[in-house]
């Protein structure tokens, strides 16, 4: 099984309609040995100041810049469910 994943759901509608996968299911569609799933907007962003620390829960100049050794990042909310979706489909056994 192959995974497609396009930008944005009309972007994936098309090339689900060239690679044979018909059958929608909920956040992909499935046919002719394909898969075919989104994106859209944002699906992880970065996480806020605060995030890091109680001193950066407002802003100061003398706590700026931020600099971490690692960006944190979040699941956007708007798009919790599409990540999941696409979480799931790329740890398919079948999926190659």
């Amino acid at each position: 099984m192959k995974l497609i994943i396009a930008e944005k759901p009309s972007v994936a509608g098309e090339i689900a309609k060239i690679v044979g996968a018909t059958k929608g299911e909920k956040g992909y569609k499935i046919g002719n040995d394909y898969l075919v799933s989104w994106c859209f907007g944002h699906l992880i962003e970065l996480a806020t100041p605060d995030a890091y620390g109680e001193e950066y829960e407002k802003w100061d100049l003398s706590v700026l810049p931020i600099l971490p050794e690692r960006f944190k990042t979040l699941v956007s909310k708007n798009a919790a469910y599409q990540y999941k979706v696409l979480k799931s489909l790329m740890a398919r056994r079948d999926v190659t």
